[in-house]
């Protein structure tokens, strides 16, 4: 086992998550901190070849309480022929780090230990240049409040190096790129309680033109329609349906900020939390074929997001996903089913709840308009299926890990839900 100590002198750390630039990263991402050794290591003129050791392997992550920080954009002067004048730049940090975080590999030989060591010696900064840090192997990890485990179904979302991710580094630098950004695997964390949503992975595809969210259901039936058609005969039983427990399909609105329009940012799927890798590919390799989309008389252009441009946050997966006690629709939730005799709808609204994998909530709110700018009210959206549909805000005792979907047609895009914002805790 090797134990990895990290002191952050200033109790700041200066970091970027690289898919949401204006998010503070925390804890630190194994890879970053595999490619401050790889950076030391040849800085030192220390041979990094004992690195290899760590690729491929999700360390465990023990740390303190801290918060986030979201300082407004500061805007600089463009690069020289830039097309634009200027850029703006974030700078999110986390603060109050009053205890070291604690990386552990299991596995990694005893011999290797004194070169790793003499590796993270020379380790002066991580994340920003204006983040000091002190690095050192130790052998005992004292008890702090969270402690981060690989699982596959978590909720938790973290940059790994895989095997062969130092050649990789190598290769970038020596071609005056950018490396790639590492595999993002799934975390837990050991020390909290929170339920797990049955939704886990999100693939997502660009439209080329604006379309109003209020079609949903319809641009998600067509989507259906056109990814079917790919799979063929042999389609997943996650994307027909037809087997039990199926995919999700994705519709993600621009929703929740001054200038939302209420488009469409994305559509694709919500993949079922802990499936396997085969079962992923088989739905991801016909979605990534299908080119465009065909709604009423107009034809839609579809495809992944360029590397080249900033993904809106609307896209970002923890948009989605992270913990909340508070959450409210983005795309009305259909009921499940008519209220029974004399139960009230926000009973039944409960019980749509449960039977989406949820805990009960403990207070609902039911109203034809959603808190987020840009949501259309609900009577403006057509679903696929018959009822009563409705905007709905979910309070739950305790916080409950996303993305959250709900009611009849939670799997055509209806339902989506997003985490209200004020209900953030300390990180």
């Amino acid at each position: 086992m090797l134990v990895l100590r990290i002191d952050f002198l200033n109790g700041i750390y200066h970091a970027a998550d690289p898919t949401a630039p204006s998010d503070p990263e925390w804890p630190p991402h194994p890879d970053r901190i595999f490619q401050a050794l790889v950076a030391a290591a040849y800085g030192a003129g220390l041979n990094p070849s004992p690195l290899r050791e760590l690729e491929g392997i999700c360390p465990e992550l023990i740390f303190g309480h801290t918060r986030a920080v979201l300082p407004a954009t500061v805007y600089v002067p463009a690069a020289y022929k830039a097309p634009q004048t200027r850029v703006g730049k974030f700078d999110p940090m986390i603060v109050g780090i009053h205890d070291p975080v604690y990386v552990v590999w299991p596995h990694i030989p005893d011999e290797l230990h004194a070169p790793i060591s003499r590796i993270a010696d020379s380790v002066t900064y991580l994340g920003r240049a204006k983040t000091p840090v002190d690095l050192t192997l130790v052998t005992e990890v004292p008890p702090l409040p969270h402690h981060l485990v690989h699982s596959a179904a978590g909720d938790r979302l973290l940059r790994v190096p895989q095997p062969g991710r130092l050649a990789e580094l190598d290769s970038a630098f020596a071609a005056g790129r950018r490396a790639a950004v590492a595999s993002m695997l799934g975390y837990t964390d050991m020390r909290e309680d929170i339920p797990r949503s049955p939704w886990g992975e999100l693939l997502a595809l660009r439209p080329d033109q604006m379309i109003d969210i209020r079609r949903a259901a319809q641009l998600a039936t067509s989507l259906r329609a056109a990814v079917l058609s790919r799979a063929g005969d042999g389609a997943s039983p996650l994307l027909h349906g037809h087997a039990g427990e199926h995919a999700a399909w994705a519709i993600l609105p621009d929703v929740g900020h001054p200038y939302a329009r209420g488009h469409v940012l994305g559509l694709g799927l919500w993949l079922p939390g802990g499936i396997d890798d085969a079962a992923r590919t088989a739905c991801a390799l016909p979605l990534m074929q299908v080119d465009h989309l065909k709604l009423g008389d107009r034809h839609i252009r579809i495809g992944m997001q360029p590397a080249h441009q900033p993904t809106p946050k609307g896209l970002w997966l923890r948009t989605w996903s992270r913990s909340s006690r508070a959450w409210a629709s983005v795309t009305p939730v259909v009921f499940d089913r008519h209220p029974k005799r004399l139960q009230s709808l926000e009973s039944a609204m409960a019980d749509s709840a449960e039977m989406a994998g949820y805990p009960r909530p403990v207070a609902i709110e039911l109203s034809q308009s959603s808190p987020f700018k840009g949501v259309p009210l609900a009577h403006e959206f057509r679903p696929r299926s018959s009822g009563r549909w409705t905007h709905v805000v979910l309070n739950f005792a305790q916080p409950v890990a996303g993305p959250v979907l709900l009611g009849k047609d939670r799997h055509f895009g209806m339902g989506l839900m997003r985490p209200l914002e004020g209900d953030d805790a300390a990180i």
